[in-house]
Order: C-alpha cells, then sequence, then structure tokens
C-alpha cells in the first residue's frame, strides 16, 4: 500500500474517532428497545442487559420468565437473566 493512501486512511479514522466522541459527548442517555423473552438472544452472553417487555417477575435479583405483563431490565449472568430494575 502507498504511503499517502495510508496516511489517508489514518485521517479518515482520526475523524471518525471524533465524531464518535462527539457523539457519546452530547448524548442524554441510552433507550433499549423493548423485547419479548422468546426473542432473546441465543446464546447469550454474560453481562448482556437487555428491555424485557413480557416478564412474569418484577422482584430484584429475580430469574426472569416470560407470560407476564411486566417491563424489565435484565442481567444475564451467564446461566439466568436476572431482574436488575422495574
Amino acid at each position: 500500500m502507498r504511503g499517502d493512501r495510508i496516511i489517508r486512511n489514518q485521517l479518515l479514522m482520526a475523524q471518525a474517532f471524533n465524531a464518535l466522541a462527539d457523539t457519546i459527548t452530547h448524548s442524554k442517555g441510552s433507550a433499549l428497545t423493548p423485547t419479548a423473552f422468546a426473542s432473546l438472544p441465543v446464546p447469550a452472553a454474560a453481562g448482556m442487559i437487555m428491555c424485557i417487555n413480557d416478564s412474569a417477575v418484577t422482584g430484584w435479583g429475580s430469574v426472569v420468565t416470560g407470560g407476564g405483563f411486566n417491563s424489565v431490565i435484565a442481567w444475564y449472568n451467564g446461566a439466568d437473566w436476572k431482574v436488575i430494575g422495574a
């Protein structure tokens, strides 16, 4: 690869990182798209956080099961989805 192309690619990467940093700096929070329990990713990765819109439980630390009418924020601990917010 020619040297000028390497420099051009590095410039484009720097501009992209600056744009991303600007977006993050001016963000006002994040939003999770509510998802049905049956639609959660399989396999899930430990540490994932999802908004589940059909939870049967709402208690902090409860194992989430589907089929209910509650929206909860759940964390996957590597074995189960657990309620971390209701």
